[in-house]
Order: structure tokens, then sequence, then C-alpha cells
């Protein structure tokens, strides 16, 4: 199971990390593995083709602190990237630890989108079994109440 930690929402609508939805200025403890995933995920823009180039080379001049706070903004294939050089070269002590860790909410954030399109992809009667099967799963049950909970409100609004 993964550690949690309290996530404060600055922002003026309800932000989802994972299974929970944490109010707009309110906290809620959330897992660890989702924060890093998804913090600020509203709040990020897209960079734009105007806005300046990204290069390993200029990332791995920045002063770790500035690295580690970076990570999360890096799509997939720059986080590859950094983590390939830095197999190869050795990385400075906070970004050491802190490399797997976002590997690990990349991870854990790929897990839970495919496990959010296969509940989609369900019929009524198999997300209501999925409910039963993942009992024991805090994260998957929430996201399994989510669906059907969003399922039926569908069905009120079209009545």
């Amino acid at each position: 199971m993964n550690p949690k930690i309290p996530f404060h929402n600055k922002e003026k609508n309800p932000v989802h990390i994972g299974a929970v939805t944490v109010p707009a200025g309110e906290t809620r403890m959330v897992e660890a593995a989702y924060v890093l995933a998804r913090a600020d995920q509203q709040g990020r823009q897209p960079q734009s083709s105007e806005s300046t180039e990204w290069s390993l080379e200029a990332f791995v001049k920045l002063k770790q602190d500035e690295e580690i706070k970076q990570l999360p903004e890096l799509t997939d294939d720059q986080f590859a990237a950094v983590a390939e050089y830095y197999e190869n070269n050795q990385p400075p002590k906070k970004l050491e630890k802190a490399l797997p860790i976002e590997a690990g909410a990349r991870a854990a954030q790929k897990e839970a989108d495919d496990y959010v399109a296969a509940l989609d992809a369900m019929s009524k009667e198999e997300l209501q079994a999925e409910l039963l099967v993942q009992a024991e799963d805090e994260g998957r049950l929430a996201l399994a109440q989510a669906e059907l909970s969003k399922r039926q409100s569908a069905e009120e609004g079209e009545e």
C-alpha cells in the first residue's frame, strides 16, 4: 500500500487525486504516488511550441532542487531520457532518491488510467461485480464506485 500524505487544493474547483476528490480550499490525505503524478494537473498548461525547447543538456545543468521540481512536468519521453542519462552518470543525492519515486508515480498513474479505461468499457453488471472483486483495494474500489456513481447520475439525468 502506498503511503498517504496531505494534499491541499489551492484551485477554485475540486481536484481528483487518484481515488480522492479534494474540494477547493480543503486538504485530504491521498496516496503519495498520485500526488506526484497529478499535483497541480489542472493548473498545468501543455507547453506551447513557442516556449523554450526542452533539452537534456540544459536539464542536467539545473540545480538538483530545480530538477526534482521539474520531474513531474516532464513528458514520458523526456523523463525516460533523464532516467537513462542518470543510469550512466551518477545523479546528485537528492535526485537519486527522487527518480525512482517519480518513476513509481508515473507507473501508478498509468495503472490507474488503464484501470479507469477498463471500467469505462464494463457493463453495469460487470461494474457491480468489480466492486466485490476490488473490496480489499481501496484505490481501485474508489475508482469503481466513482464510475458507477457517474453512470447512475447520467441515468438520472436522462429521466
